[in-house]
Order: C-alpha cells, then sequence, then structure tokens
C-alpha cells in the first residue's frame, strides 16, 4: 500500500515537472495584429502575440512564460526603450539587436506583444517605428473598444545565452585559435 503512494506521488511530481508553464494573462479581446497599421510592415516583424490586459511590468513571470509559449523564448532581460515617448505614436531607438526579441507596447490598460528578428534586417534593428493601434482593451460594462491610446511605456525582451552555450563558443573559439597558431609555427 505504502508502495503505490509513493509510485502514485512519484506519478504525479513527474507529470507536474513535464507539464510546461501555461502563461497566466488575460486577453483583451482585441486583436493586437488587426488594428496596428505600422509594426506588422516594418522588415524584422515576426508576429504577434495578442493584447493582454494590465502592465506587462507588473506581470513579468506571466509575460515570460507568454513569450515562451508563443515564440519559445527564455533567459529573457527586459531592457527599457520608452525614452520619453508618451505620444500613439513615434520612433523607438535602442541598442542594436541581430537576433529574436519581442516588444511590448503598454497603452491605456493593456499591453501587446511583437515579436522581430534582428537577424532578417541588415545591420540589426536599432529602432522601431510604432503606433498603439494594436493595443487595444474593452471598457467593462459598456463594452467600448479602445485602442490608440497614448504610450505608457515600451519594453524589449531579449533572450540572454545560457552560460552553457557562451562556454561552448569560448571553448570553440579557443580552438580554432590553437589550430592556428600551430599552424603559423609551421
Amino acid at each position: 500500500m505504502t508502495k503505490n503512494i509513493t509510485l502514485l506521488a512519484s506519478a504525479v511530481a513527474a507529470a507536474a515537472l513535464a507539464a510546461p508553464a501555461q502563461a497566466a494573462l488575460t486577453a483583451t479581446g482585441v486583436s493586437c495584429s488587426g488594428h496596428a497599421t505600422g509594426l506588422p510592415a516594418l522588415a524584422g516583424y515576426v508576429d504577434c502575440s495578442g493584447a493582454w490586459s494590465g502592465n506587462n511590468l507588473n506581470q513579468a513571470d506571466d509575460v515570460a512564460a507568454q513569450i515562451a509559449a508563443d515564440w519559445s523564448l527564455t533567459n529573457l532581460v527586459a531592457l527599457d526603450v520608452t525614452a520619453g515617448h508618451d505620444a500613439s505614436t513615434g520612433t523607438l531607438n535602442f541598442g542594436t539587436q541581430s537576433g529574436l526579441f519581442v516588444l511590448a507596447l503598454k497603452a491605456g490598460n493593456a499591453f501587446s506583444l511583437y515579436e522581430f528578428d534582428g537577424a532578417a534586417v541588415a545591420g540589426g534593428i536599432s529602432s522601431i517605428a510604432y503606433d498603439t493601434l494594436g493595443v487595444g482593451f474593452f471598457s467593462p460594462g459598456n463594452n467600448k473598444e479602445h485602442f490608440g491610446r497614448d504610450l505608457s511605456h515600451a519594453t524589449i525582451y531579449v533572450p540572454v545565452p545560457e552560460p552553457g552555450t557562451v562556454a561552448l563558443l569560448l571553448a570553440g573559439l579557443g580552438a580554432m585559435a590553437l589550430v592556428r597558431r600551430r599552424t603559423a609555427r609551421r
């Protein structure tokens, strides 16, 4: 009997560990790509995850889980790129991104997540002309849709390589240097 309970507990624990984490964000019901006029036309634009209720900065773990579920990006660092922008349109400037990253635009009581690929643009992406038309929400009670509000803040989420990946890269570079050094001696 005790052995059966132990096996059952082990099976439940294994199933819990194997199940992927699910994001707990609340969708606003507004299509982030249906209203957005500029973002999908930009070079490097990949996809829109959705318009979500609340503030992405107050839901960091859930935002990370949503990004992982939608685009398999993990080990993220969040960078504020607002830099004084508070209008419904404008240009965000930031350090050049040469790989996949996610842009969160927060306006009103909602935010939207957009994936970009800096590798698809020669020289990477260092600025994005944005509009907040894809950041929308419904007013409770009167079912009125709001979108195009002034930007509250913008955040980019950039994956950071895992330490093992960096170690492997450094080991490869070291091996290449060793081979080159031996070849130069001959």
